[in-house]
């Protein structure tokens, strides 16, 4: 069985090669290249398949450059098969075919028929794939089989051979390896070429930690933790490529989800292939032509490097075909299919490769994308959710520093934070710290979480009024409440997360969702100064749910959908419809806040004093107000209770699609149930 030898022992098993896979000059760059590569592909019981003759065999090579290459030296070999190279399909005034049929003749006169090609499933004849009785992948060029290929050629060990003269053209190197040259001659000229060939991918260094040393959460944790059981047991052999499960990665930005995936590459070996959606437009000329070369290069590198782990980022802006009007699904729809023909080409080519797919938003991924044999399986990415994983982040990106420190404060004060907020802080503080040449000091980042307060007192009472209106309407009306914080971040003055009830919300559900939206402003009108300005985004929330519901989920009354028509019809009268709407919603709120006076007040108290309450401290205040948990509110739409159950860990760790993120002062950030696509529009749903 062929081996792959890592050391530099001399020999070369060529005991284990086939007889007539054996070339007849080891002077030959490219024949010695071939036999390098050949001999990693190669197994005991593919040996004994190519001995039987005839036989159809098909060798799959990384990329086109390789079929000139692996043809030459094939056909220099002892009672040598008929070779038929195949880099793209015939093309004639009927359109392409699919080719190599004419080939098959050659097995009627006993002689073995071997193809070799990057895209057997694309390109061959249905015949030929039919009849195929053995198909041998060959490995990219690896830094081992490189050095192994001059140490052939020159007799004597090749030092400082890298990835980077690996990831060369196949052709290239083949023609910096010459007859008379030293291995350092042959090293030589493959560095001064890297320098020149500015198409040459970049060394692969990684930037990610190892996956063991990232705090993650649970959920990700074990599926992170698999993922690369798989990766490992690919490399080898002792699981086929084709058992590997491209995922998405989502959750909102900051949360790590490029960081884990290059933490996957890093901690396998393998390499690393990342790519965004947005570069594809950025290195191009931003037309259809330069989009799809670009997006089809992606792909070519991702099989020329296997293993390895590609990240197609931004997947979100590939567009869903089923709610682009027609003249954006026009220009889209070549790129969409591209992109799936890609993906099927790449799983079909055998490689040892990891697709992963990274967005923001979900739902708005083309069904076709996502469906079963792509990226099939979606992983939510969240921000830490207890005070626990909020320190583990803070440890990691603390390194030794404050390690006999209490972090407790923190974890509770950063709840929410994603990861990249939280090395944000460690930064800012570390910066600080060297500034004033002193150590770093627990304070330090402590001014960073909780930044200094320039609101007025009045200003800060008005929020946290305003978020425990959210908090309280939610939590009667049902809801799971997980986070109220009156921390600024950016425009946000303050935040109330709650988590939905369902993933496929009813009209009167969507109605409760609205009356959550309203009840900050419920808040303010009742126990604050009045309505303020700090409503602006809860507005636009409530009003995008009501829109949604009308128009392309239909909710109330009509059933046509706005993703068809184009337009919105009848817009006087919807804006009239979803106006009152919204005024009975402000009504059911301003009912509830209005029964529980004492109790926003005294809560708005609290929470002026703690910054942050986690879902568990939001249970502890409410019980410490002695909260009447039989008291209920009698409301026309939805069911309102006291109590919603508390609902374990586990089930609670399905995704950032079912929260909602209330804001003051800044953008309301609903994260989308699986049936939702409910996105932020500029749609003026006042209720003045």
């Amino acid at each position: 069985m062929f081996g792959l030898d890592d050391t530099n022992d001399t020999s070369e098993r060529e005991d284990d090669v086939p007889e007539n896979f054996k070339p007849r000059s080891d002077k030959d760059a490219g024949v010695v290249l071939a036999k390098t590569v050949l001999e990693a592909a190669f197994t005991k019981k593919m040996q004994a398949l190519v001995k039987r003759h005839p036989s159809v065999i098909v060798l799959v090579v990384p990329n086109a450059e390789w079929i000139p290459l692996m043809s030459r030296a094939i056909k220099t070999m002892a009672d040598a098969p008929a070779v038929r190279g195949v880099a793209e399909r015939y093309k004639s005034g009927k359109g392409s075919q699919r080719v190599g049929k004419e080939e098959l003749q050659w097995l009627q006169t006993g002689r073995s028929v071997l193809y070799i090609t990057q895209n057997p499933g694309d390109l061959l004849h249905e015949d030929v794939l039919a009849g195929v009785d053995v198909t041998i992948v060959i490995p990219a060029l690896t830094t081992a089989l490189l050095r192994r290929a001059i140490r052939r050629m020159t007799g004597s060990i090749a030092r400082g051979v890298t990835s980077s003269m690996a990831d060369l053209e196949i052709d290239l190197i083949a023609t910096l390896l010459r007859p008379g040259m030293s291995a350092k001659q042959c090293v030589r000229n493959l560095r001064r070429a890297i320098r020149i060939d500015r198409n040459a991918p970049p060394s692969q260094t990684y930037t990610a930690p190892v996956l063991s040393d990232l705090p993650l959460t649970a959920n990700v944790r074990a599926w992170a933790d698999q993922v690369l059981a798989d990766l490992r047991a690919v490399s080898t052999g002792d699981l086929g490529a084709d058992r590997l499960i491209p995922a998405v990665l989502e959750g909102p930005p900051g949360t790590g989800k490029t960081l884990i995936a290059e933490s996957l590459a890093q901690s396998s070996g393998w390499a690393f292939v990342p790519t965004s959606v947005g570069s594809w437009f950025a290195t191009g000329d931003g037309a259809l032509g330069g989009v799809s070369r670009n997006a089809r290069k992606f792909f070519e590198t991702l099989v020329s490097r296997a293993p390895a782990v590609g990240l197609l980022d931004e997947l979100d802006a590939i567009p869903n075909r089923a709610s682009i009007d027609n003249r954006g699904r026009d220009w889209w729809t070549p790129v969409v299919t591209l992109i799936l023909t890609e993906i099927d080409t790449m799983r079909k080519s055998g490689r040892p490769i990891l697709l992963l797919g990274a967005t923001n938003y979900y739902n708005r991924l083309d069904d076709a994308l996502v469906r079963p044999g792509r990226l099939q399986e979606r992983i939510s990415v969240l921000p830490p959710e207890s005070e626990e994983e909020v320190i583990a982040v803070l440890r990691h990106y603390l390194g030794d520093d404050l390690a006999q420190t209490d972090l407790s404060r923190l974890g509770r004060l950063g709840q929410g934070a994603t990861p990249a907020r939280i090395e944000g802080w460690v930064k800012e503080a570390r910066g600080l710290a060297r500034a004033e040449k002193r150590s770093l000091l627990l304070g330090d980042i402590l001014a960073q979480v909780v930044p200094r307060e320039d609101r007025t007192a009045a200003d800060i009472r008005t929020v946290a009024i305003h978020e425990i209106g959210h908090a309280l309407v939610a939590h009667r009306l049902g809801l799971v409440v997980e986070l109220v914080s009156i921390i600024p971040s950016g425009a946000s003055s303050g935040r109330t997360v709650a988590r939905k009830t369902t993933l496929m919300p009813t009209w009167d559900q969507v109605m409760d969702y609205v009356t959550l939206a309203l009840g900050g402003r419920a808040a303010d009108m009742v126990v604050g100064q009045g309505a303020n300005s700090g409503a602006e985004s809860d507005l636009a929330e409530a009003t995008q749910l009501l829109l949604s519901a009308y128009e392309t989920q239909g909710l109330y009354e009509g059933l046509a959908s706005r993703h068809v028509l184009g337009t919105i019809a009848g817009h006087a009268d919807l804006r009239r419809d979803i106006g009152k709407k919204l005024w009975q919603a402000l009504d059911r709120a301003r009912a509830i806040v209005r029964q529980d006076r004492d109790l926003v007040l005294t809560l708005a108290e609290r929470l002026i004093s703690e910054k942050v309450f986690s879902a568990q401290q939001w249970l502890e205040a409410l019980a410490d107000a002695a909260l009447d948990s039989a008291r209920s509110v009698s409301a026309p739409m939805g069911r309102v209770q006291d109590e919603p159950p508390e609902l374990p860990r586990a089930e609670r760790a399905g995704g950032e699609a079912d929260r909602f993120h209330l804001e003051a002062a800044s953008h309301v950030l609903l994260q989308r149930p699986l049936n939702q696509d409910l996105e932020e529009e500029d749609v003026d749903g006042s209720l003045a």
